[in-house]
């Protein structure tokens, strides 16, 4: 049986690569209109992800009319072959590349280069918006970075997927080996964190586009027993192919002004989940809105924030 398992394995990994093998010669601007033109394919028989987004959108943009949201998620399914196309490109990213189409506004380039001149650990966290493969490629070629991976069933597509995030020197932690990520950050590492997923049991219930979404604690438990500071990173996909990269500086937890664990770990996610959000309305259909981020809901027990 494991031997058949295997070889169901090799199958699939063969066809995950030949769909990936284009994006290892197609010239960039290529890439992202290949992307694109694959979405805009799979998007008449999409029903249930262009569902799936409609009603989340519905939840967070009462105001908009049908129409408008209708627009809306055509823009996000372009977004999301940008997205495929950023994320099968990334490896092949150079300091020349990051050169020619990374784009900081100043005030996030000052706050970038601050917490450098700092040498601390810092917890980057970031959310399902934007294009945040590039980020685990460039946190490798500018900073001393790390990030959290957690590891794919199918082992050979697993290692295909290892070999391509750290491609440009990252280093890759396992989500489930804390005690590695509390080092590397103590050796002031920047390790990036994409908190913005439905945490289940595990998380506390902060509100997020209209709703209370289960959350994870993991960023603000870490800058907390570290010293760690906190920065929130919004990569997006600019016009002519241009990365557009937006910083907030979240600070550091200071544990004086609260009385226990529970409401540091609260205020610091409503604080970042916050962030987040007010980013998600300025670039809506960037947003991941295919995915249940909203899955878990509070009993009548709970009473969310």
């Amino acid at each position: 049986m494991k031997l058949i398992r295997m070889i169901q394995f090799f199958i699939v990994f063969i066809f995950v690569y030949l769909f990936y093998l284009p994006f290892k010669f197609l010239p960039y601007l290529s890439c992202l209109s290949y992307g694109v033109w694959i979405t805009r394919f799979l998007f008449p028989i999409a029903k249930k992800h262009r569902k799936i987004a409609a009603d989340n959108m519905r939840f967070a943009f009462p105001e908009k009319s049908e129409a408008e949201l209708q627009d809306l998620v055509k823009k996000h399914f372009d977004h999301l072959g940008v997205l495929l196309a950023h994320t099968l490109w990334a490896p092949r990213m150079t300091q020349e590349w990051l050169d020619k189409y990374l784009d900081y506004d100043s005030e996030s380039l000052l706050i970038e280069n601050n917490t450098k001149q700092e040498k601390v650990g810092v917890v980057l966290i970031s959310g399902h918006l934007g294009t945040w493969e590039i980020l685990v490629q460039f946190l490798g070629i500018r900073m001393k970075g790390a990030g959290l991976y957690k590891k794919v069933r199918n082992p050979f597509v697993d290692r295909l997927l290892y070999n391509m995030r750290t491609k440009n020197g990252i280093v890759l932690v396992a989500v489930e080996d804390s005690a590695k990520a509390i080092r590397l950050l103590k050796q002031g590492y920047w390790i990036g964190f994409g908190s913005d997923q439905n945490a289940g049991k595990a998380g506390i219930f902060v509100p997020f586009l209209n709703r209370p979404a289960s959350t994870f604690t993991g960023p603000v438990l870490m800058a907390m027993m570290t010293g760690s500071k906190m920065l929130y990173y919004s990569v997006l996909a600019g016009k002519d192919g241009k990365i557009i990269v937006r910083v907030k500086d979240l600070g550091f937890v200071d544990k004086k002004k609260f009385s226990n664990r529970d409401e540091i770990l609260l205020h610091y996610t409503k604080h970042w989940t916050q962030t987040l959000q007010e980013e998600i309305k300025l670039f809506p259909e960037q947003y991941f809105w295919v995915h249940r981020r909203w899955r878990t809901q509070p009993t009548k027990e709970q009473n969310s924030p």
